[in-house]
């Protein structure tokens, strides 16, 4: 028994050490303007059920609301944000808060997709309450108002096709309007 319990933490310890390898080895995002926040998550990151969500209600809706994206990639209403992966793959994040519009870069993604968001608590925090997956705020300075959220998707090989990992890049800015906006949908 305790030699199975071994191999199994071995076998997990592998997996964990080639999932940093590979973020480690993804590439690095090189903002065209100076963000007011950059975090690279240190560590790869996962969700249980695919979804990455921030839930800033108040939890007096009557009914709520239709999350499923079209765009196959992020949705948004007021105080919810959702952001759709691959529940079987690690996940490579970047995020960055931006005090002014960046430039709109696809080069290098298979999907970005634009979405207006409403903060009323200053708390944009995706989070996957199943796996324990928190991500820092992306509130610029835990502003409260209306935001555009960039989110940014691409598959990254890894050791040929057997094994891949998910890239994400989310930018935040303050900015009105609640336009869905797809600048880039590869499939």
């Amino acid at each position: 028994m305790r030699a199975a319990k071994a191999k199994q933490d071995q076998e997990i310890a592998a997996m964990q050490t080639d999932s940093q390898a590979m973020c480690d080895a993804t590439p690095r995002h090189r903002p065209r303007i100076k963000p007011a926040r950059a975090i690279r998550m240190k560590e790869p990151q996962w969700t249980d059920y695919g979804v990455l969500q921030t839930y800033e209600g108040d939890g007096e809706e009557e009914t709520e609301p239709d999350m499923d994206p079209g765009n196959g990639l992020v949705s948004s209403a007021d105080g919810i944000l959702a952001v759709m992966t691959h529940s079987d793959f690690d996940l490579c994040v970047t995020l960055e808060t931006y005090a002014r519009r960046p430039p709109v870069e696809t080069k290098g993604w298979d999907k970005v997709v634009e979405v207006g968001y409403h903060s009323p608590g200053g708390a944009i925090v995706l989070h996957d309450s199943l796996s324990g997956t928190e991500l820092p705020n992306l509130a610029l300075n835990g502003r409260k108002g209306h935001y555009r959220i960039r989110v940014h998707y691409a598959w990254f090989p890894w050791r040929g096709e057997a094994q891949s990992g998910q890239r994400l890049l989310l930018m935040a800015y303050p900015g009105k309007g609640d336009k869905e906006i797809v600048h880039r949908h590869r499939k």
